[in-house]
């Protein structure tokens, strides 16, 4: 008799496993598309150019499964070694926010200084990077967000690790990446700070990139106008490349290189 009924409960508890994982699979689903559903007309009307158009589809999607990453809550930035640096070092960070604020809003950002979301450490030398046994390395920047998840496609938390020599468009590119922009996979004859800009993408850019490398707080109009469509509430963190591109109809332009 005892045996029947803990067999019993062991088939209903498996039952009850199975149906919550089914809802939980359908729910993701059912949310996925939701996701995928925005409103292409109101988007169409802020009014993006094709080159505009194009460049989102090349820095706004993750490579991580072509999604959509973005903040959906406030950015919070806190400096971890303020108390080690000078006012130059903490102007450069609040010199980026005030650049970047009209470009996410409604979201806002601002310099806090505890409880940060984003946590900017400055002129470090040394960081570790996420691998087994590895040695620390020497950091020109890095950018870390966290790992995203099957319900969840948000950036909630992230890290910039800045070096004591570079300037400050390093800054600003690692900025760019905490907010959702990838490096551009195309190659373009104009500058972008989001580029990998230890070298110039072609030697057509290089003039564009030896004047803007070292302008302070550059951000080129494209990039703006990239971080803009990004953050509009049409876009939703989670959105897919191919569906993106499906339902704009866009064509997408061979590399121009």
């Amino acid at each position: 008799m005892r045996k029947g009924y803990i067999k019993y409960v062991v088939i209903i508890f498996i039952v009850a496993l199975t149906a919550l994982g089914v809802t939980a699979d359908f729910h993701r689903q059912s949310e996925d598309r939701r996701i995928q559903e925005f409103d292409v007309e109101r988007f169409r009307e802020t009014g993006y150019t094709d080159e505009e158009l194009s460049l989102f589809c090349d820095i706004a999607f993750n490579r991580d499964g072509e999604r959509i990453r973005k903040w959906e809550t406030d950015l919070r930035v806190e400096i971890e070694n303020i108390a080690e640096l000078g006012d130059e070092a903490v102007d450069e960070v609040d010199s980026v926010i005030s650049i970047l604020r009209p470009l996410i809003a409604p979201l806002k950002i601002e310099r806090v200084s505890e409880k940060g979301n984003v946590i900017v450490h400055k002129n470090v030398e040394l960081t570790l990077i996420n691998k087994p046994r590895q040695k620390p390395t020497y950091t020109n920047g890095i950018a870390r967000i966290n790992e995203a998840t099957d319900h969840s496609w948000n950036i909630n938390f992230a890290h910039i690790y800045d070096g004591p020599t570079t300037g400050t468009q390093t800054l600003m590119h690692e900025f760019e990446h905490i907010l959702g922009l990838e490096h551009p996979m195309m190659l373009y004859e104009y500058y972008l700070t989001i580029g990998r800009s230890s070298i110039p993408q072609h030697y057509s850019a290089y003039g564009d990139w030896f004047r803007f490398h070292r302008m302070p707080y550059y951000i080129s109009p494209r990039e703006k106008a990239v971080i803009r469509m990004l953050y509009s509430p049409e876009i939703r963190s989670g959105l897919k490349r191919d569906e993106f591109i499906k339902r704009m109809g866009i064509e997408l332009p061979a590399s121009p290189i």
